[in-house]
Formats: C-alpha cells, structure tokens, sequence
C-alpha cells in the first residue's frame, strides 16, 4: 500500500468494534511525521476563493497527497478524502442555497413550510446533488492508484435537516404547530438519506464496505455517523415523539452506526439513544468552553454508554501527546478497555510507537 501499511489489521479491528467483540486493545487513531518523506511532490495551488475551497476537488486531491508523503497513519488512522458541502449536504440536495464560507458553509433558509410548494421534495436532477457527485467522481478517478480512501459526505438526517432548511426557531416552534407534517418530513428526509447515501458509497467503495467523512470511521457494509444537533432544544418528550423512531429506522438501515452526541444540552437524550439496540457506538462531543473529553466530568455519560453494551468513540486531540495518554490511561483503568475508540493528536515517531506498545500490553481487551 502506499501510504498505510496494515490496513487488513485495521479493518479487522473495525469489524470487530462494531460488533462488540475482542479487539485486542482499543482502536486508536495517531499520526506521526513520516521518518522519510514519499518523494517531494508538487505545491498544490491556492484557493482563490471561500467558495473555491469547497468546491475545487482537483487542489484537494493535490494537498491530501502532499500531506500523507509526509504524513503516516499509525493504528487505526487511516489515510481518507472527502468533500463536504457544510455539514448537513441533504439541505442543499433538497432546495436551500449554500453562503460559503471558510471556516464554515451556512445554508439560505427554503422551507416557507409543508403544504404545496413548500413540501419537503428530493429532485435527483438537483443541481447541488449533481454537482456533489461530480466531484465525488472526479475525485475517485484522481485517487486511483493510491490508497486513499474517499469517505461518504456528511448528509445528515431528520429534524437537523428541517432545521437547517427552515431555521432552529421555525423548527422548534414547528412541532408545536405542525406536529404531524414536521413527522412525515422527518420520514421523507430519511428515505432521500439512503437514496444519497447509496449512490455516494457507491462511488466511495461499491458493495462491501462503507466509510464515513465524519469522525473517521470505517466498516464492512453501510457505515456512517448519525446525529440530532436540533436534540440540544427540545425535550426528552420531543426526542422521544419526533426523532427516537426514525432514528432507529436509520441505525436499522446502516450495518454500523455511531451517534454524535453534541454537547451538554444533548445529555438529557442518551437514556433514549441507548434503547436504540441498532445502535453501535457513541461519540461525544463536550463543546466550546466545556471540559474536554478525557476529564473526570464525564464518567458517568461513559458508564451509561459502555453499561448498554456500545462503543465508545473519545477525542483526546485537545491535550499536549503525554497528556493525552495519561488520559487514555485513566479512563481504561476506571472503565474497562473494551469499546473505546481514542484519537490522539499528533506525536513524534518515539511517542507513537510507546503509545502503541503501551496499548498493546497494557490496555488488552
């Protein structure tokens, strides 16, 4: 292989996360410098503009390989490519317009509500949706040859979409005052999910195996992140009543799911999202100004995940490389080694290869 070397081994323990069996120690996503660059390969061009940096596949392709010549995957890290038209691509497919911009893309509200015109309707002639496989395409064929691995884009699903489509306010005073169309737009929305998930994966990987752009993970069959950010303003009778069911329609569909769980306000959904058994694992995000994933704070969120029998995915990015393992260290000695999924930020060659060694014998599952 190219730029990562034990992708068997990788994939393997993947398979085994999913579904909850050995994996030998936790997954565990580090980079590290490589000690010998793979060739000197050319500058990429600038982007010219916000919208250029979405949108050009040709220099993205170009700087993700100058960086893994200098870059190598070590564990579970994997060499990955994808294309994200903001988070939440489904709004775009489904008539809204994107504002782009660098650190993120905002979409012009489009739904005026759910009777006629403003129906919740999937064009596959969308342009935004041709034009997204296009690059999807255009992208493949640059990376021939390579190992890189093209991750499906994130679409997003259910209420976040109406969200994103009608504005957070409109939607959460919308269950209020259109409970019953709000529910078949969440149905609808889902079933144009796996009509764009599948002609993406496609192009991604064909039958066998699926990855996702989100959270980098990887899996044998429909693989994919699942979410509900809109979860943060409503109640758990909300949750319950408009997001629980499609939800686990979703996880029933994918062969492996993890859910993001984005921030303090989402905690009061995790004794519902656990009751989902389709569902394979769990990520948290704690959010700006929270303390990061690796403290004490959060135990027992993590006791709640790993007591239901799911993975666990856990971002130690945050902390300086020793920190990190320290951290690793201490949430594997109060909780089991079993399930965890960490990412670590970057290290020296010497501390990565520790880390692993240290995985190896000490954190055995």
């Amino acid at each position: 292989m190219q730029f990562k070397s034990n992708w068997q081994e990788t994939k393997e323990r993947f398979t085994a996360w999913w579904e909850h069996r050995s994996t030998g120690r936790p997954l565990i996503r580090v980079w590290t410098n490589r000690e010998k660059p793979l060739g000197v390969p050319p500058e990429p061009e600038d982007f010219t503009d916000d919208a250029d940096y979405y949108l050009n596949v040709e220099k993205w392709v170009s700087l993700t390989l100058n960086s893994y010549a200098v870059l190598e995957p070590l564990g579970e890290a994997m060499p990955q490519l994808s294309f994200n038209l903001g988070a939440g691509s489904m709004a775009l497919y489904l008539g809204a317009e994107p504002n782009f911009r660098r650190e993120s893309v905002w979409f012009e509200h489009c739904l005026d509500g759910y009777d006629g015109a403003g129906t919740v309707r999937f064009d596959p002639e969308n342009r935004w949706y041709a034009r997204h496989l296009d690059m999807y395409r255009r992208a493949k064929a640059l990376l021939k040859g390579t190992d890189v691995m093209l991750d499906v884009p994130d679409i997003v699903e259910n209420i976040d979409v109406i969200s994103a489509m009608r504005g957070p306010q409109q939607a959460c005073y919308d269950l209020y005052d259109y409970p019953e169309e709000v529910k078949r737009a969440i149905w609808k929305i889902n079933e144009y999910y796996k009509t764009c998930y599948d002609a993406f994966n496609e192009i991604c990987h064909g039958d066998g195996e699926g990855s996702f752009t989100a959270f980098a993970i990887w899996g044998r069959g429909r693989t994919a992140k699942v979410q509900c950010d809109h979860s943060a303003m409503i109640s758990p009778g909300q949750f319950r009543d408009f997001v629980l069911e499609p939800l686990r329609a979703q996880c029933r569909w994918l062969d492996n799911s993890l859910y993001h769980l984005d921030g303090p306000d989402c905690l009061a959904h995790v004794k519902a999202l656990m009751e989902i058994e389709e569902l394979n694992a769990l990520q948290w995000t704690a959010g700006d100004g929270k303390p990061p994933a690796g403290e004490e704070c959060w135990d027992g969120l993590y006791r709640q995940v790993k007591d239901a029998g799911r993975g666990l995915w856990v971002s130690l990015d945050g902390y300086d490389a020793d920190v990190a393992v320290e951290k690793a260290d201490r949430l594997v000695r109060r909780h089991g080694a079993d399930g965890f999924y960490f990412h670590f930020p970057h290290m020296e060659r010497a501390d990565a290869d520790a880390l692993l060694l240290k995985a190896d014998r000490q954190w055995k599952c």
